[in-house]
């Protein structure tokens, strides 16, 4: 079912669940018809759990939209920019916020530039939360729509290029009197996750840029296997947490867990999350266990690979980010509209195998 709004504000289910927003024009749309989504959207949400349904009526009544913007971008040639999307939590203050820098994956970031399901669910997950959140649009802004379908050797949009984008986007986000500088997050899945990676290992010489610095990294299913061997990657510019399903036949989970460790070998702050049973694409608030055949890469390639939601993996990951995001203090505040709804929990019917096994490692 689509999760996105129809600006013709026409019955069906296009029209149940404005999902993302594109324009103020849709925003209007929203309050000429919110009365007629909260009837036709009641079967969908009584199907579903209670805290995804409370997130569905909360991007209901209290959107964030979307402010396209242009932020400077030397890399990709004199004059360029590189488009992003950019959202601020609903409430108001005069203190500096934290903000996340969020990298999509191979996918992009939706059908026709709108958030899909699991960047709108993370989107308003973080401004409930008191976060500005920034997607930068690595493919749009080089006219590539995708690159899960490509091999790795036809791939035109490298590793650099997009650590360039994130550098971009810090310095532009570090300049902003809203923001507080001294929490920025850098938070990326699958090819993004890879990204995150890419940019907590990037020095100059032997040395960390502050450019490349955050308050934290969280990396979700990223590809690791080139980091296991890699000397210049026995140290990384901010702590580190990642997350992986297990079962993980896309981006195995083996390389990622011998790089923390190889991490905390050497004193690092990392952690991997490992989740039993779960693929790619874990976090994903729709859709369904599938394989991809259209996808050439992965741990058998040619065989395509399995992607899909695990809610039980999802909500535990949701429970660590926010006690994480508490006990640094990056949380600054929750919006009045999140105030009724409850952060999820692994609760006592969770299957132990369905337990996730964290890795914590500090500094010694």
């Amino acid at each position: 079912m689509p999760l996105f709004w129809s600006k013709d504000c026409r019955s069906g289910p296009a029209a149940t669940l404005p999902f993302a927003f594109a324009s103020a024009s849709e925003s209007a749309c929203v309050s000429a018809c919110v009365s007629a989504s909260q009837v036709a959207a009641k079967p969908l949400l009584q199907s579903i759990p209670r805290w995804l349904a409370a997130t569905f009526l909360i991007a209901i009544f209290t959107p964030a939209h979307a402010e396209i913007i242009a932020i400077p971008a030397a890399h990709l040639g004199e004059g360029k920019t590189l488009r992003a999307q950019f959202f601020a939590p609903e409430s108001k203050t005069e203190t500096p916020r934290a903000a996340v820098i969020l990298l999509h994956g191979c996918g992009g970031l939706g059908a026709n530039g709108k958030l899909n399901a699991r960047h709108t669910m993370w989107k308003d997950w973080l401004n409930e939360r008191g976060f500005i959140v920034v997607f930068p649009e690595s493919f749009t802004s080089r006219g590539v729509d995708e690159v899960c379908t490509q091999k790795f050797s036809a791939r035109t949009i490298k590793r650099a290029d997009r650590v360039n984008d994130v550098i971009a986007t810090r310095q532009w986000l570090a300049a902003r009197k809203d923001v507080d500088a001294s929490k920025l997050v850098l938070w990326g899945w699958s090819h993004g996750g890879g990204t995150t990676l890419a940019t907590i290992t990037h020095r100059v010489g032997n040395a960390f840029p502050d450019d490349v610095k955050f308050a934290r990294a969280i990396s979700f299913y990223p590809g690791c296997s080139s980091y296991v061997p890699s000397a210049r990657a026995q140290k990384i510019s901010s702590p580190l947490t990642l997350l992986i399903g297990e079962a993980d036949d896309w981006t195995p989970a083996a390389p990622c867990s011998q790089w923390v460790q190889q991490l905390r070998d050497y004193k690092q702050d990392a952690t991997i999350t490992l989740f039993p049973g779960a693929f790619h694409d874990f976090d994903n608030p729709g859709g369904k266990l599938r394989v991809r055949t259209d996808v050439p890469n992965g741990v058998n390639p040619g065989k395509g690979v399995t992607t899909g939601p695990d809610p039980k993996a999802r909500e535990a990951a949701m429970q660590q980010i926010d006690a994480l995001f508490l006990r640094t203090g990056l949380t600054i505040q929750r919006d009045a509209a999140a105030n009724s709804t409850k952060t999820p929990t692994v609760d006592s019917e969770t299957p132990k195998s369905l337990t996730p096994r964290t890795a914590v490692s500090a500094p010694k």
